[in-house]
């Protein structure tokens, strides 16, 4: 068949340009693929960057794996709770016998194939498939009942690429189970050569078959001639010649020819003549018209050879003369005159099918083929399974409308359906592409249509699939632009990369990991400056998001003593896995680990204004008051110190002359106050429903301070030693105290003699250093409000204030709270490291941004954060990173810490401390107790029933009998000796001589153990005694 027949009857017929319509192949025996030969790792999460074309990642992604020997491969895999996307690597059973993989696929995928996802998808959630789940989702794929494959070449639509998405797909069959298998073999630059000359032949043989020229002329032509002729001729001539000659000859001609010619003539003609001689002895006339049309097609082909060999050899001499004269003379006289017309029509025939072939290969093909050069091209095969027939009648139907481009559509996709048991079918489901044999050598013409129609042959075989560039290979093999059910999809945001890494090591407190647009890199972590720890750490983030892990490991790397202010949780407790001395206070609950904190009680540096200014701004910052309680309340403070015998303006006691020092109780309680300002009220002068009204308000709001737990913890004599606990590691927890305004109240107090045991232990050594974490800060520290009383507004001033001076002392402060937006706006101003973990509310964004240069995408993004993941920024770092903080404790729960341990290291902390006489009566004690007596007079201290019945004792007979009964449970004289310094200081000082009440209660005790008959003379002066004070 000649070539120009073979293309015109190739590009006219579309059933030629599909493999599967060519009758000429032999099939190729299918191959089985061993587990090991695959490698899948399933996309669990995407990251999404606005800015950044997905499409072209994926193209990087494809043009990684341009190794010979393996399948690019890519699944997708739906049911009815969703879909899965999987990527991944199968060898190659068609490829080469001299191809020699470098690396098996296993590792190809773990060091090509996952990076290059990593790196082009920063951030996204890839995970390994494991064996079992990978032979799971390839026996689905081999048990699927219905297969197709699609043939032809996917389009792009440049200007709406967008809707070419595969979350389309998904979408329409979302809830059915089915599966997209696209297997892309990388061409290498030979193949792509080959693939190119293929080409240029088919273009150089297309073009003259583009079109064709015809001409038709009409001629007419008229003429008249006239002439003169006069000669004379003279000749005289002489030849000498000699020539010899000797030649050798070899000739070799071949001819081969086609011709087509075609003509087509018409012609007129009319002649006219007259002439007229000069000698007028002749006179002719004549006249002529002549009309012809001819036509003529020849259609020839010849060929002919000739060859043929001559040798000769001659010799010649010639020798003559010559000489003559001719005269002759002759006379025309006429005359000519002539006219012509003529007419030419070109036709031109044009063959639109082989043009438009041209033009498909100018803008399409070779662009394609160019594209793919550089960045790679893929024998790719589509192949579409279901479990209905129904279902894959709609998947085939979907993907074609997806990616049918919308121009260039020569070889547009169609699909073939298969049998489960053809030779095809089976080589899809085990990830191969098939291919098969031309029963005789492909001609030139084959291979240069096939190229073309963008399909491969090698040496015989031909692929079953067309070659695609990484354009539309990533085009078919993309992944979704939005979030579908089994994919998700998140925005990533870039944050900084490079931070202050001149940090002695001695000083680096280890936060964790940087991340790289959501990928975390393990080998670069992030350190903070213990040095800048006093410039005050900020800590935010809703519930759950890590906030506690993040505090946990700065506390912990730090190696500083601290203090764990604890409100609403026990999460920190933990640390006592971390540290055996770990001291943790239960506020609220006395019969795990108690706590002593008497607010009146001062340091012997401090003044008492301050200190009484200090408990007035506490009470202000935890109640809201009326007008004048603030001042009323200040004003019995000081009336309850002078009763304990202090001197306001010298700031000494007048009663004891060490009142600092252990056992002895030289400061007021909260009873001692209440009490007090019922008389400060009578003396103001108000009228008696405003004495009532206020009396009420102040007793409502501190009563409930003096009862119960809270009652023992506040309404104590001696509070327990600050000082000592800056040199421990040590939490308080207030979980149990549920009245908010309650534990405001009790951290500012906690907060105030912080602040001052720091003023003690910076005198002492001026290099000590401490850090005090401060959970739920705006309970303590919130932001003014419009309508806010203003005496809220000044206590908040106060601490605030407190809290920015403390860094002179060698205090660090970490500040946590879960809502920024409530702490007044000096925290937030006068921190110089902040962590932000997941927030949500948008002036939280904006009150926390705008102290770290965040810019309004960043802030945007906090919102997306992992559990773990933090925004961090400190002195000296140019711009906020993302860390990843690694998580050292549990602090999910799962792991508790019973009671009973942080009770024991809470009484051997107490037990050694028993002489300062925080528990009433154990300052008496001549030895350090053992912990078995201390727990019991620790019983002793803390059951109000044995006072209440020793004052009952001459009232109630019930009294009578459980005084006399727990009294003869004392063994030994030490004990004797602390009940009665426990009876001589239940809530009350004997009126006299100490020595002589503690003479008559001794006693009354004794009395009381020996049934003395003297008992009624004792109990008339002791009672009366007694009477009087109470």
């Amino acid at each position: 068949m000649s070539e120009e027949k073979f293309m015109l009857d190739f590009i006219a017929d579309p059933n030629m340009l599909y493999i599967s319509n060519n009758q000429q192949l032999k099939n190729d025996k299918p191959e089985g693929l061993l587990d090991r030969d695959i490698t899948l790792y399933h996309i669990e999460e995407i990251t999404f960057e606005d800015k950044a074309p997905r499409k072209e990642a994926l193209e990087n992604v494809m043009s990684s794996l341009q190794i010979e020997g393996i399948n690019f491969v890519y699944i997708i895999q739906g049911n009815e709770f969703g879909v899965h996307f999987y990527f991944g690597i199968a060898k190659d059973l068609h490829a080469d016998a001299d191809c020699v993989m470098e690396l098996p696929v296993y590792d190809l995928g773990r060091n090509v194939l996952l990076p290059s996802l990593k790196g082009n998808f920063r951030g996204s959630k890839i995970s390994e498939v494991q064996p079992k789940v990978k032979s799971t989702i390839m026996e689905t794929i081999k048990n699927m009942t219905y297969c197709c494959y699609l043939e032809g070449v996917p389009g792009t639509n440049e200007d709406n690429e967008k809707f070419q998405g595969v979350d389309r797909l998904v979408d329409v069959m979302l809830g059915e189970q089915f599966s997209v298998v696209i297997i892309a073999k990388p061409l290498a630059i030979d193949d792509i050569s080959a693939i190119e000359r293929n080409l240029y032949r088919f273009y150089t043989a297309l073009v003259p078959l583009m079109k064709k020229n015809i001409q038709e002329g009409v001629v007419k032509a008229t003429g008249t001639s006239s002439s003169v002729t006069k000669s004379k001729t003279d000749n005289i001539g002489e030849n000498i010649s000699t020539t010899k000659q000797t030649g050798t000859g070899t000739n070799t001609n071949w001819t081969e020819g086609t011709s087509f010619t075609e003509t087509r003539g018409d012609n007129k003609g009319e002649t006219k003549n007259i002439g007229k001689p000069s000698s007028s002895t002749t006179n002719s006339v004549s006249d002529s018209v002549n009309t012809g049309t001819s036509h003529s097609k020849a259609n020839g082909t010849s060929k002919s050879e000739s060859s043929g060999k001559s040798s000769s050899d001659s010799h010649s001499h010639t020798q003559g003369s010559s000489s003559g004269t001719s005269i002759g003379d002759s006379k025309t006289e006429g005359s000519n005159t002539s006219d012509s017309t003529s007419a030419t029509t070109t036709l031109e025939f044009v063959n639109k099918e082989a043009q438009d072939w041209i033009a498909y290969l100018d803008e399409i093909i070779f662009k394609r083929l160019d594209y793919g050069k550089g960045k790679g091209i893929f024998v790719t095969s589509i192949v579409l399974l279901s479990q209905c027939r129904g279902s894959l009648i709609k998947l085939e139907n979907t993907v074609k409308s997806l990616y049918s481009g919308e121009s260039g559509n020569k070889v547009p996709l169609r699909k073939v359906p298969l049998s489960k048991q053809n030779y095809r079918s089976k080589a899809f489901r085990s990830l191969q592409i098939p291919r098969t044999k031309f029963q005789t050598h492909p001609s030139l013409n084959e291979l240069s249509s096939r190229a073309a129609c963008s399909q491969f042959i090698k040496q015989g075989y031909v692929h079953v699939g067309n070659w695609l560039s990484t354009n539309e290979l990533s085009m078919i093999a993309g992944l979704p632009q939005k979030e579908i059910v089994g994919l998700g999809l998140r925005e990533e945001v870039d944050f900084g990369l490079n931070f202050n890494t001149n940090i002695e090591d001695n000083n680096r407190i280890e936060l964790g990991n940087l991340v790289q647009s959501g990928t975390v890199l393990n080998d670069i972590p992030v350190y903070l400056d213990k040095e800048n720890m006093n410039k005050h750490t900020f800590v935010t983030g809703v519930t759950g998001s890590g906030k506690t892990t993040t505090c946990q490991k700065m506390l912990i790397y730090s190696g500083l003593p601290f203090l764990v202010i604890e409100p609403a949780k026990t999460e920190y407790r933990i640390l006592n896995r971390t540290y055996d001395d770990l001291l943790v206070f239960t506020l609220g609950v006395d019969t795990v680990a108690p706590f002593r904190l008497n607010p009146f009680e001062f340091f012997p540096h401090e003044s008492i204004t301050s200190r009484v200014d200090m408990i007035k701004a506490s009470i202000e910052a935890a109640f809201d008051m009326e007008a004048a309680i603030p001042q009323i309340i200040e004003s019995a403070i000081y009336e309850c110190y002078q009763d304990c015998g202090w001197n306001i303006s010298q700031n000494r006691n007048t009663k004891y002359q060490n009142p600092f020092a252990d056992g002895v109780y030289a400061f007021p309680t909260l009873t001692d106050l209440m009490n007090k300002t019922e008389k400060v009220v009578e003396k103001q002068g108000f009228d008696e429903r405003l004495k009532r009204d206020y009396i009420g308000s102040i007793r409502a709001r501190l009563q409930g301070l003096t009862i119960g737990a809270k009652g023992l913890m506040l309404d104590t004599k001696r509070s327990i030693d600050f000082a000592d606990l800056l040199e421990r590691k040590v939490v308080l927890e207030l979980e149990e105290i549920r009245s908010g305004s309650e534990k405001a109240l009790i951290l500012g107090f906690i907060l105030t003699n912080l602040i001052e045991a720091m003023k003690v232990k910076s005198k002492i050594n001026s290099d000590f250093k401490h850090i005090t974490l401060f959970e739920e800060a705006h309970r303590l520290l919130s932001k003014y409000e419009p309508g806010d009383s203003l005496n809220k507004k000044q206590s908040v001033e106060t601490f605030t204030d407190m809290l920015a001076e403390v860094r002179k002392y060698g205090e660090s402060l970490i500040i946590v709270d879960q809502i920024p937006g409530k702490l007044t706006p000096e925290v937030l101003k006068n921190t110089n490291t902040k962590v932000v973990h997941k927030i949500f509310a948008q002036d939280d964004k904006e009150a926390i941004g705008n102290t770290m240069v965040l810019t309004d995408e960043q802030k945007k993004f906090l919102s997306n954060l992992d559990v773990g993941r933090a925004i961090v920024f400190t002195q000296g770092w140019p711009k906020a990173l993302q860390v990843q903080v690694n998580k050292t404790t549990n602090t999910t729960g799962e792991e508790y810490v019973k009671d009973e341990e942080l009770r024991k290291n809470v009484m051997e902390y107490y037990r050694k401390m028993y002489k300062r006489g925080i528990f009433l009566g154990l300052e008496c004690l001549q030895h350090e107790p053992d912990l078995e007596q201390f727990l019991k007079y620790i019983e002793y201290s803390t059951d109000s029933s044995l006072v209440d019945n020793f004052r009952n004792y001459y009232k109630e007979p019930e009294a009578q009998q459980a005084f006399t009964a727990r009294l003869k449970q004392i063994t030994g004289e030490e004990e004797k000796e602390f009940v009665l310094q426990l009876l001589l200081h239940g809530g009350s000082y004997p009126i006299g001589s100490w020595e002589k009440s503690k003479t008559i209660l001794n006693e009354f005790i004794n009395d009381v153990l020996n049934r003395s008959d003297k008992m009624e003379e004792k109990k008339l002066y002791y009672y009366n005694h007694l009477k009087i004070k109470l």
